[in-house]
């Protein structure tokens, strides 16, 4: 997008949500929501999931893979966008505990947390069906740190 300042084009700059700040606002978010008994959340540099936390009340846990925009020097910030969203995936399913049975609500919950600006390419592309057999969930953060949270039966009458 550009805009014309007294007569010369200038580009906009998109707002960049990073991971760090996905991270610190789901924290957030997930704090308020009684999810804080031995929470973690990684380094940027460290291995692992990003944050994993158990419910202040019961023995359920949160898996969550955090990423953040683009850096505004990339050329094509879709493409970014996408292969961030399957990397995402990939390392959350990779986690995934192979112990449960059907009843697997009752045990670990997964997520992916991503900038808003992912919202539709997101809702696009994963089945809400997908969502419910591997009890994903998906977190999008917005510049103010306020966060949205889709589980899979809001997943299916969103798209």
């Amino acid at each position: 997008m550009s805009i014309s300042l007294n007569g010369k084009q200038m580009k906009k700059e998109r707002q960049i949500i990073t991971e760090d700040f996905v991270q610190k606002s789901l924290v957030s978010y997930l704090k308020e929501n009684g999810w804080s008994k031995s929470l973690k959340s990684s380094e940027l540099w460290e291995q692992g999931v990003d944050i994993k936390v158990r419910n202040d009340n019961f023995a359920r846990y949160w898996l969550i893979e955090a990423k953040g925009d683009p850096s505004i020097k990339v050329k094509s910030p879709s493409g970014s966008m996408s292969s961030s969203l399957n990397s995402a995936l990939g390392q959350i399913i990779t986690r995934m505990h192979r112990k449960g049975q059907r009843g697997y609500k009752y045990g670990y919950k997964y997520g992916v947390a991503l900038p808003v600006s992912f919202r539709k390419m997101v809702l696009r592309k994963i089945p809400y069906d997908v969502m419910d057999k591997l009890n994903l969930y998906l977190f999008f953060v917005d510049q103010n740190g306020g966060v949205e949270e889709i589980d899979w039966k809001r997943m299916k009458t969103t798209v």
